[in-house]
């Protein structure tokens, strides 16, 4: 399975399937797309395959469909131009040929200029590994990009009679089936209509507005100036994504009329090179979404071929060397999952993010990726205790940790494979001890391996103590 959030999915609509209503609150229609496709297959990591592979399909199709409508509408208003041109030109010397006969026995040998075969072709682009990364990493974002793309493509077209309907519905089921894309869209029109000479000021206020905001907005966004975008694209993503970047930033190949929207793209892919958000929480996603945007102004030619391939040949590389960068390793985690989920006591276990979801998928038990608060413990079920899989730190080195009393910190213990299974309370007392000790392994133990951070308040509103 790839994706690292894919079952989550599963988790939504099991609990839609069996309750009525999702696990945790949300507008978005993708999940009863999802239970549509478990009514009819099973609820199996085969039918979250099937998703994945049918949202790929719609964000093709939806690229597709959006350069269709783009590039037909220059289509229609160059066949304009070139019929005045070969009226002037042409019909002089031959008088009995009309302009709309001489473009439909024009054949691509008499002129390489020939709207009629030249922008149809424009429609067609080897898709690129941005469609691909979305739909598998983040599925409900992609088939919102799907609507917007058609959005943006009605919105550049010539004004035709249900044009601005058109905008509107499409840019509606992007706002419905994620919010955050909604709100790419309307921030790529507000920067879009801002005159290119403010472009600058824009740049130095995202530069050092951040400097100044507190860390934590409210809990869904955070600020992170700490980290350099680039470096950590390269380490979530590879190579691949530090090329699709540049030409994003820098690259131009899109006709004259539509150079214009093409700028705005290619800056505001420069202001994601800016310490600004959680680079892979919010800013990755959104780097993701303007690569896709940026698919349905380029022309079809040698040029951008050679790009994407090259860019297909990066992603495949790092996917074949890396392919940890875009999965967990769930074959790792059926043995772990089923064992601690064979735990009378167990009311509650705490694991990294991914495995949670997986073990609330395959053994319909609650786990939480943010260490217990106060809400979760008050929410534990009566005679149970929290649990936790320790993963990155090896059983002997568990064993052999011992408090200033020389007393074992640790009063349970179960290796799992890759991880370790000990009480909640005993790994809070560990996690002080490696502070204490300014130990090395305290960035293991405070780290996604290991959840370490306070589930945001917008989480506790929205869930109960599980995922």
């Amino acid at each position: 399975m790839f994706g690292k959030d894919i079952y989550w999915y599963g988790v939504q609509v099991i609990s839609l399937l069996e309750t009525g209503k999702l696990h945790s609150p949300d507008h978005s229609p993708v999940f009863y797309i999802v239970a549509f496709l478990f009514q009819i297959l099973g609820i199996s990591d085969e039918s979250l395959i099937v998703f994945q592979v049918l949202t790929s399909v719609w964000l093709i199709f939806c690229l597709f469909v959006a350069r269709n409508i783009l590039f037909g509408s220059l289509l229609k208003q160059n066949l304009s131009l070139y019929s005045d041109t070969i009226s002037t030109s042409v019909l002089d010397a031959n008088s009995n040929l009309d302009a709309n006969s001489y473009l439909a026995t024009t054949t691509i040998d008499d002129t390489k200029s020939n709207p009629r075969w030249y922008f149809p072709f424009q429609t067609f682009a080897i898709p690129c590994v941005i469609v691909f990364v979305l739909s598998f990493l983040y599925p409900k974002q992609s088939w919102a990009l799907g609507f917007l793309l058609l959005s943006i493509s009605f919105y550049f077209t010539k004004p035709f009679r249900w044009k601005w309907i058109c905008v509107g519905i499409s840019f509606g089921f992007a706002i419905w089936f994620h919010t955050m894309v909604g709100c790419l869209g309307l921030g790529l029109w507000m920067v879009y209509q801002l005159p290119k000479k403010f472009y600058p000021v824009l740049f130095l206020l995202v530069f050092f507005i951040p400097l100044f905001l507190p860390t934590n907005l409210g809990g869904r966004f955070s600020i992170d100036t700490q980290v350099f975008p680039i470096s950590a694209a390269l380490g979530i993503a590879g190579m691949g994504i530090l090329w699709d970047w540049f030409f994003l930033v820098f690259g131009k190949n899109v006709p004259k009329s539509l150079l214009p929207i093409r700028k705005t793209i290619a800056f505001l892919g420069l202001l994601l090179a800016l310490p600004l958000f959680h680079f892979a929480d919010i800013q990755y996603r959104i780097l993701l979404s303007v690569l896709l945007l940026k698919e349905i102004f380029s022309k079809t030619n040698f040029k951008q071929s050679l790009i994407t391939g090259i860019s297909i040949l990066l992603w495949s590389y790092t996917l074949y060397n890396h392919s940890n960068l875009f999965r967990y390793p769930y074959e790792q985690m059926w043995d772990p999952g089923e064992k601690a989920a064979l735990i009378p006591e167990n009311g509650l276990l705490v694991a990294h993010h991914g495995f949670c979801e997986f073990y609330h998928f395959q053994f319909r038990k609650d786990c939480l990726s943010w260490e217990p608060d106060e809400k979760a413990i008050a929410e534990l079920p009566n005679r149970t205790k929290i649990y936790r899989l320790v993963y990155g730190i090896r059983y002997e080195t568990l064993q052999r940790s011992i408090d200033d009393s020389k007393s074992p910190i640790f009063t349970f213990i179960k290796p799992l494979g890759e991880y370790q299974l000990v009480l909640e309370s005993d790994w809070i007392r560990y996690r002080l001890w490696l502070e204490n000790k300014n130990s090395k392994l305290l960035s293991v133990a405070k780290s996604w391996k290991n959840p370490y951070r306070k589930r945001p308040n917008f989480l506790k509103r929205k869930q109960t103590y599980g995922i």
